[in-house]
């Protein structure tokens, strides 16, 4: 009787310790699976808050590229207008300068003229003096 007892103990114990094993394993399997989805919420959450960073310095820097644009823009803008004053002053010297050497031509011409009626004049004069 003490034998079958002490089997029946032993396997009374063996028993209540893996349920012992059992629900602890379980409790830890349990423990491990919150921790595991805690720790990836906090993860998940982290890199939605350092995407939510990123896209706010992607912001800035879109409206620094647009205010730039824009400078661009209004640069190119005066560089327009100035060779278009340049261009127009451009064309008033050239043509200042074509009516300048126009009117040097003329002189020129007017000088070639009365050179040349100076000479006849004077050629006349010299031939008469010789006849004399």
């Amino acid at each position: 009787m003490k034998k079958i007892t002490l089997i029946l103990l032993t396997m009374f114990l063996w028993i209540f310790s893996l349920n012992i094993w059992f629900a602890d394993t379980a409790d830890n399997s349990e423990n491990n699976t919150n921790t595991r989805v805690d720790n990836s919420e906090k993860t998940t959450l982290r890199l939605s808050d350092d995407i939510g960073k990123m896209a706010d310095r992607i912001g800035v820097m879109a409206d620094r590229i647009g205010v730039m644009a824009d400078r661009i823009l209004a640069m190119a803008d005066k560089i327009l207008k100035t060779q278009e004053i340049q261009s127009k002053n451009l064309q008033m010297t050239q043509n200042n300068i074509l009516k300048t050497l126009d009117m040097i031509n003329k002189s020129i011409d007017a000088n070639n003229k009365l050179l040349a009626s100076l000479i006849s004049s004077n050629n006349a004069v010299v031939n008469c003096m010789c006849k004399k």
